[in-house]
């Protein structure tokens, strides 16, 4: 099926369709218009157009063997920064498409949901994501310009899943497929099943390109890693061109060497059990330190970790930091896991790395990386209360932090809750709004609140555009006017903040309904400067057309 453009008008048949379809129930209405938009009452844009405002640049460093920050990863680097040093959309005059990728689609499925969470860019600027319901996951090549689907490769999901608790958990069968990496030569490493690690490459030719297995580099580990304990937190490549990867429960950091990995030989891939009565539900990031060894950064459910590896390829703990928890251990309303949701930022030029908390009141929490202390310093160098303000719940993150040089940006995503046994779902709570930037004094002493937004509500992994000074989310409003099912109509805006004041600054309508909505997928930025994002139902972009 062709993308669709959203136009700011629709066809006669389309609005009679509508009309039949609000007037009856939910069940009938997902049968009827499972995809088209639903009128509503808010208007298509917002805002004015931005006039950039370039900032430093993330001062990330490249790791070679990756493709170029900010598209070889999910969080568009090792460091998981999600700050660009390219440009997005300014606003001008935006044009929105999306898609329901029909064609990389299992057909036999009856799950409407296909959430493109993770998004890296080719050397032809074309997206390749990793597509997931709760029964199958596929990575899927997508035209830039069309959002049609160029080639795609289906994956195998883990015969269980690894978390216990309500509805929503049956989607995080497939966690571990989402953290993947692009390297410099288009290949695609990413985890299958929860014990294999493949390597895709685009095969045919330039014009039709297709995802094929690249033999040789599939790392079975299915003697290697318990069924009951798969991969989790996808796999990283570090500086020396080793896969870092981890298993969940025991909370466990894996290095695999390819070039001296064996199957079935449990010695030829090195690990580190952090704590047995610790998890790891998010991904972590790498740096490369002296001595060639690599540094990552890794949250448990209980502490923060530093853990390194030197050219023998065993990772080693080198320290370790408790946060603070709520007393009695429980999912945040709004994350998915227990302690902190959050995957590591490095920033700072290494010398800082940051999380939220699962304070009882959400804190951004800044440690220092060194390995020794000087004797008047404290692991810690900061926890700032975020989104303690009318409206804001107690705060929830499962998204990394924007990391730029000293500032952080926290989402919020308090109260965040989407039934996934309806069907084309609903959303049971709106989340909570909140944005707010932390910056970390010069001197590093202190960290101070620079500025707090509390309109924009989203459950995106935002993205920072140092060229053009904006954060990019994906924002949800409610229609009031318009009902479903006695609900308001959910509203979904592609949505630009001005990294140096909080305001937002301008808003282009991407459509209405569930399928517009998401599962904390990361958004991208394009080489062309287009935005892409995953929703429940469909595959997004938008770009300035003038």
């Amino acid at each position: 099926m062709k993308s669709d453009v959203r136009k700011r008008s629709m066809s006669l048949a389309l609005v009679v369709t509508v009309i039949l379809a609000l007037v009856t129930p939910v069940a009938a209405w997902a049968q009827v218009i499972p995809w088209y938009e639903i009128p509503t009452n808010l208007p298509d844009y917002i805002g004015h157009p931005a006039k950039p405002h370039p900032s430093p640049n993330s001062g990330v460093p490249q790791n070679p063997l990756l493709a170029p920050d900010p598209f070889s990863h999910t969080h568009f680097d090792p460091w998981m920064s999600d700050t660009a040093n390219i440009a997005g959309p300014l606003g001008r005059d935006p044009e929105v498409l999306s898609s329901r990728l029909d064609e990389a689609r299992n057909p036999d499925s009856d799950e409407w949901v296909f959430n493109c969470i993770s998004i890296g860019f080719d050397s032809h600027g074309r997206p390749i994501s990793v597509c997931l319901n709760p029964k199958e996951a596929t990575v899927v090549l997508i035209d830039p310009d069309t959002l049609d689907v160029v080639s795609k490769y289906s994956l195998d999901i883990p015969p269980g899943p690894p978390y216990k608790g309500d509805g929503r958990q049956k989607f995080l069968t497939s966690m571990g497929n989402i953290y993947s990496y692009l390297d410099a030569s288009d290949r695609f490493t990413v985890a299958s099943g929860g014990n294999q690690i493949l390597t895709l490459v685009e095969g045919g030719s330039e014009e039709s390109p297709v995802l094929e297995l690249l033999e040789g580099n599939t790392y079975d580990l299915k003697e290697i890693l318990p069924e009951t304990n798969p991969i989790v937190s996808g796999t990283i490549l570090d500086w020396q061109g080793r896969i870092w990867f981890a298993t969940p429960d025991p909370a466990t950091i894996w290095v695999l060497n390819p070039a001296t990995f064996q199957k079935g030989d449990p010695d030829s891939v090195k690990r580190v059990e952090l704590a047995p009565d610790e998890a790891i539900r998010n991904t972590f990031a790498l740096t490369k330190i002296e001595g060639g060894r690599t540094a990552a950064y890794v949250v448990t459910s209980k502490q923060m970790y530093r853990v390194d590896a030197g050219p023998d390829d065993q990772p080693y703990k080198v320290w370790s930091e408790p946060y603070k928890s709520n007393e009695n251990e429980e999912v945040r309303l709004g994350q998915y896991e227990v302690g902190s949701g959050t995957s590591p930022t490095i920033l700072g030029e290494g010398k800082y790395v940051a999380i939220t908390d699962d304070n009882t009141q959400l804190q951004v929490v800044v440690f220092r990386t060194d390995e020794r202390l000087d004797p008047n310093e404290e692991r810690i160098v900061c926890e700032v209360p975020v989104f303690d303000f009318p409206g804001g719940g107690n705060g929830a993150l499962s998204n990394s932090l924007i990391g730029s040089r000293l500032s952080l940006i926290a989402s919020n995503n308090y109260n965040y809750w989407f039934d996934w046994e309806l069907e084309n779902g609903k959303l049971r709570s709106p989340s909570a709004p909140g944005f707010e930037r932390i910056d970390i004094e010069p001197n590093g002493r202190s960290c101070r609140k620079v500025w707090t937004n509390t309109e924009v509500a989203t459950t995106v992994s935002p993205r920072l555009s140092t060229k053009t000074g904006l954060i990019y989310t994906i924002a949800r409003k409610l229609d009031e006017e318009t009902l479903i099912d006695g609900k308001p109509l959910e509203v979904y805006y592609w949505t630009a903040i001005d990294f140096r004041t909080g305001e937002t600054v301008w808003q282009k309508r991407a459509g209405t309904g569930s399928e517009f909505d998401s599962f904390y997928p990361a958004l991208g930025i394009g080489p062309n400067g287009a935005l892409y994002s995953g929703g429940y139902g469909r595959f997004m972009s938008v770009r300035d057309t003038r």
